[in-house]
């Protein structure tokens, strides 16, 4: 089609090339998909009703734990449940604002949850370096500025590549190679010069990405550096580092891969769809998981639960005597 037509047919949609059409296995994805998001959405839910009702919780480190599980929860919410209605009902078509919309949560939050990992750094860093310092800081709720802060600059920090992107033309084809509106595979669709989008999203990346995982680096060789001369209850607080280095072993090379893959031109576009799925869910699903094993006050009231509720009895009395 020559540019002069295309141009007489704007793009109002988008159709989203994220799945087989084979019946069988879009089934199989349904049943997954949608067993994963249930999960996901119990477990960090419960993590926030359990850091909000005990106030052994409340403290910086278990706070900023809630605020991970929010981003989690509003982060799949914003990419799954509309793959779930597309394998449901077949629905190809995305309308142009809805992508939008989508794209702009996706990024958003996925910076949000980035700054506040490099915050639980910064905490745990402090709590085990500083101590004195740490009970200041905890007196002034500076904590939580400071995961409002992450929150306040991940919602307004990608808000302009997005805004320009949705003003730039497109004139087809309209196929998105993704399973949800992700920036750089709608850009790719734009009939016109995105080097400023392209420029702008490079720098965000950069500073999200590089810049937070060496100042969380930087954090931790403090505290490695600690281990050595630390006193017993400085070794006890080191304990709770677990907890966040797995999850950081589970959300950057996630996002770091699925990042480096729009720049790979030889990678295949459902090598693309999978590591999308990966990062949107792998963290999400297991953060929860990894903080009642890593956290002994959230073991114990899960556990407590458990008792109470008479669903295998002897698990709190178990958690009881091995806690002793």
């Amino acid at each position: 089609m020559a540019e002069s037509d295309q141009r007489r047919y704007p793009v109002t949609g988008f159709i989203l090339v994220g799945f087989p059409e084979h019946q069988d296995l879009q089934s199989r994805l349904l049943s997954l998909f949608l067993t994963v998001y249930v999960l996901i959405v119990l477990g960090n839910i419960s993590m926030l009703y359990m850091v909000t009702t005990d106030k052994r919780l409340h403290v910086p480190m278990y706070f900023l734990v809630a605020n991970l599980a929010a981003m989690d929860v509003v982060l799949t919410s914003s990419v799954i449940p509309q793959m779930l209605v597309k394998l449901v009902f077949n629905i190809k078509v995305i309308l142009w604002s809805n992508c939008f919309i989508q794209m702009y949560f996706f990024h958003s939050i996925s910076a949000a949850k980035t700054l506040l990992l490099t915050v639980m750094a910064y905490d745990r860093s402090v709590a085990i370096c500083n101590p004195q310092h740490y009970l200041s800081l905890r007196r002034d709720a500076f904590f939580v500025k400071l995961a409002g802060l992450t929150w306040v600059l991940g919602m307004a920090s990608f808000l302009p590549p997005i805004v320009l992107t949705s003003i730039f033309p497109f004139c087809g084809p309209n196929e998105v190679y993704n399973s949800f509106c992700e920036l750089l595979s709608v850009m790719s669709l734009i009939c016109a010069d995105t080097i400023s989008v392209k420029f702008i999203n490079l720098i965000l990346n950069a500073v999200f990405v590089i810049l937070s995982f060496l100042t969380i680096l930087w954090f931790y060789i403090k505290i490695c550096k600690l281990v050595k001369v630390a006193s017993s209850e400085q070794r006890k607080v080191l304990a709770t580092c677990i907890g966040h280095l797995l999850v950081l072993s589970l959300f950057f090379p996630s996002m770091v891969l699925y990042s480096a893959l729009f720049y790979v031109s030889h990678s295949l576009p459902i090598i693309h769809i999978a590591f999308a799925l990966v990062y949107v869910t792998l963290s999400p699903l297991l953060s929860p998981i990894i903080y009642i094993l890593a956290a002994k006050e959230i073991r114990d009231k899960v556990a407590k639960f458990i008792r109470v509720q008479k669903v295998f009895p002897n698990v709190g009395s178990t958690v009881a005597v091995e806690s002793h």
